[in-house]
């Protein structure tokens, strides 16, 4: 599953029909959970024959993948938005977590599956989930590198940190009560300040990674 989750056959827009296949697949599985929900149900709320559905996406599994991945796909582009619109790696990094939390914990399906279906998606971010934490480690990782090369990071190792990060957030997301929980904007700010930004070692004022 998760090789599809990350490189589905095609991308949103590509085909319009797909498109809102998975529009009302998204719509459908929030509002009934996955188990409950059939294609035929879902061709039927996209206004298309079940043989249309089949066309697109040979099984209720590959449309669930999908749709999954469509999802993902837009939530990283707007962390991606954020992450450009801070004017310091402390406001990308709370901008990032705390879109992160927001997006996962207000999704219609996610939050759903999470609480009533946690079966589900749980295995692909814990027991299964090493493609998972790769992703997310090379998409921080990045990030990170473009700070080094601008002088405003110098952690010893930037895969290391990348993945620190991942995990936090993953384990942050996933489990809600603790004495970190993530639902406010100061708690986000405590956390980066005083654990993040110590680990990435940003330059005091005459260059000098502290």
């Amino acid at each position: 599953m998760t090789a599809v989750l990350y490189q589905p056959d095609a991308a949103p827009g590509d085909d319009a029909v797909a498109d809102r296949i998975a529009a009302a697949a998204l719509e459908q599985f929030a509002e009934f959970g996955l188990r409950r929900s059939t294609m035929e149900d879902i061709a039927r709320r996209a206004g298309v024959s079940k043989m249309t559905v089949f066309r697109r996406f040979t099984s209720k599994q590959g449309l669930v993948e999908d749709v999954i991945a469509r999802e993902l796909r837009r939530g990283l582009a707007e962390i991606d938005r954020r992450w450009g619109a801070g004017s310091t790696i402390g406001e990308r990094l709370v901008e990032g977590f705390g879109f992160a939390v927001s997006f996962v914990r207000g999704h219609p399906l996610f939050d759903k599956l999470l609480r009533a279906e946690p079966d589900m998606l749980l295995p692909l971010l814990t027991v299964d989930g090493a493609p998972v934490l790769a992703l997310y480690r090379t998409l921080i990782a990045e990030r990170l590198q473009a700070e080094i090369d601008a002088g405003r990071a110098a952690p010893a190792n930037v895969d290391q940190a990348a993945e620190v990060i991942a995990r936090l957030a993953i384990s942050l997301i996933l489990t809600r009560q603790g004495a970190i929980t993530l639902d406010d904007r100061s708690t986000i700010e405590a956390l980066v300040r005083d654990t993040l930004l110590p680990m990435l070692r940003l330059p005091d004022s005459t260059g000098t990674p502290r």
